[in-house]
């Protein structure tokens, strides 16, 4: 990209893989952007990552208790199995759930809710705790939502302790309690899980530079299908994280839930690259590539479940031998699909430390916020001077520099930085066009005075990060990045 010519239509500036993570959500936007509003709120360290893996527990648990990812279902008749110990594999799995919703919680709200739930149960009136009963399952806020899905999954952790202690767990049993948990997942308002190939803006990001440029330079249709797949194998990934992050033998039981979890969905988007990637591929060689990593997903998947999965009980060991084959077969497949996409893109084969390089991801970030704030302050200067043309012109390189900052700098962002940038974007692009008046031009010129601020602060921010101590920055090759944009708005 950084050879490319820049795009010239004053009208980008749309964040591709937010439209596409919310066209999957269409039907929940308006829940989705009011849980987004709460979580930037919430001041705890983390809490993008602490969403991600509650909402992992929560899909992880849905699908444990699915009979289909029992990997030895076929060794012994169900109706004759113990489930005891699928039981307290779900068990452990909804305690740290339970745990892990907490820290998201605020203490104040918190402490509000449970004082509510408590006056619930000593009210003789029963009208009035009918009142309180309903208010708290409409689950106005996601606050609320939060709290019923914590308070349903303690009941169900305590229901599990006193079955866990019964002499058998028989199959019906283990399907009923399946039934609950799955009731109070998919009821939930603000916290429903994800679907497989369903995405989040608070947490799925692609954050590889060569990634992103190699999306950029697709059709709009390819790179919709590929930004899919690159997405689902980065998802998969994420959960082998924290399998990873437990260290060594024995492992919580959750990790058994967990790796199902990958199972589940590493299948999903195996068919979905067979189904819809793969024939829409507009190459030969892309469907060729596409349909061999689709085939490969699933056979690898096949075989760990086969030879690994079933001796969990058994061995050790099986969790991280499980871990390092999925966390391979994965890698793999994103390098060889950048290399199909790609052929002289430069990667060493198979190396994905080299395509994931945080240090390549910041100097990326460093030099575009750069150019942001020099394309601003260029823009405000004309402005303040009523230099109308030179202002137009400076705004067209602006609004042009957008589309290739959201395609590749955005993306490198942390989230607690988007909603600044968003709201300015959004102010840029719905500028009535040209700015007409002084009024309109000096406020314009305003916010971008106070943006170019939020640039800069951002711009030392990642500067001092310690991946970029030693490494310098390149201004002139900051300064031909914006002297193109200038020159395509000048034309």
């Amino acid at each position: 990209m950084d050879s490319a010519t820049p795009p010239a239509s004053p009208a980008s500036g749309r964040d591709f893989y937010a439209d596409l993570m919310r066209a999957s959500q269409a039907s929940r936007a308006g829940f989705l952007a009011e849980r987004e509003r709460w979580l930037r709120g919430v001041p705890v360290e983390g809490r993008e990552e602490l969403l991600f893996e509650f909402e992992m527990l929560l899909r992880a648990v849905e699908r444990y208790l699915n009979l289909n990812t029992v990997v030895d279902a076929g060794g012994r008749p169900l109706v004759t199995r113990d489930f005891h110990e699928e039981l307290a594999d779900v068990r452990d799995a909804m305690d740290r759930a339970i745990r892990v919703a907490r820290h998201l919680q605020d203490p104040d709200s918190d402490q509000k809710m449970v004082f509510r739930k408590y006056v619930e149960t000593q009210l003789a009136d029963d009208r009035i705790r009918r009142a309180l009963i309903e208010e708290a399952l409409d689950q106005d806020t996601p606050p609320e939502s939060l709290f019923v899905l914590r308070e349903a999954f303690d009941a169900l952790k305590n229901l599990l302790d006193h079955l866990l202690k019964l002499p058998v767990a028989n199959l019906g049993l283990f399907q009923d309690v399946g039934k609950l948990a799955l009731r109070e997942i998919v009821l939930n308002r603000y916290f429903r899980p994800f679907r497989p190939l369903e995405f989040r803006v608070e947490y799925d990001r692609l954050r590889s530079v060569r990634l992103l440029d190699v999306l950029a330079s697709l059709p709009e249709e390819q790179r919709t299908l590929f930004a899919t797949a690159f997405l689902g194998l980065f998802r998969l990934l994420h959960y082998l994280a924290y399998v990873d992050a437990e260290g060594v033998p024995p492992y919580p039981r959750r990790v058994r839930v967990l790796l199902a979890l990958v199972r589940s969905e590493a299948n999903s988007l195996a068919s979905w690259m067979h189904s819809e990637l793969s024939p829409k591929s507009h190459s030969k060689a892309l469907q060729a590539a596409t349909l061999r990593a689709a085939r490969d997903i699933a056979r690898e998947t096949e075989r760990v479940a086969r030879e690994v999965l079933v001796n969990l009980d058994r061995e050790p060991e099986a969790p991280s031998r499980a871990a390092a084959a999925f966390t391979t077969l994965f890698r793999t497949q994103v390098v060889i699909l950048v290399e199909t996409l790609s052929p002289n893109g430069g990667l060493t084969d198979g190396v994905f430390d080299e395509l994931l390089s945080p240090q390549d991801a910041a100097l990326r970030l460093r030099k575009d916020l750069w150019v942001y704030a020099q394309l601003c302050r260029t823009a405000e200067t004309h402005l303040r001077a009523e230099d109308v043309p030179a202002a137009e012109r400076a705004l067209d390189a602006l609004k042009a520099f957008l589309g290739y900052f959201h395609d590749g700098g955005y993306q490198l962002l942390r989230y607690a930085d988007y909603d600044a940038f968003d709201r300015f974007t959004s102010l840029l692009v719905e500028l009535p066009w040209p700015p007409e008046g002084p009024g309109i031009r000096a406020r314009l010129a305003e916010d971008l005075r106070r943006f170019v601020q939020t640039l800069e602060s951002t711009f030392h921010a990642v500067s001092r990060r310690t991946l970029l101590q030693g490494r310098g920055f390149d201004r002139q090759e900051a300064e031909a990045l914006r002297d193109r944009f200038l020159a395509v708005a000048a034309r």
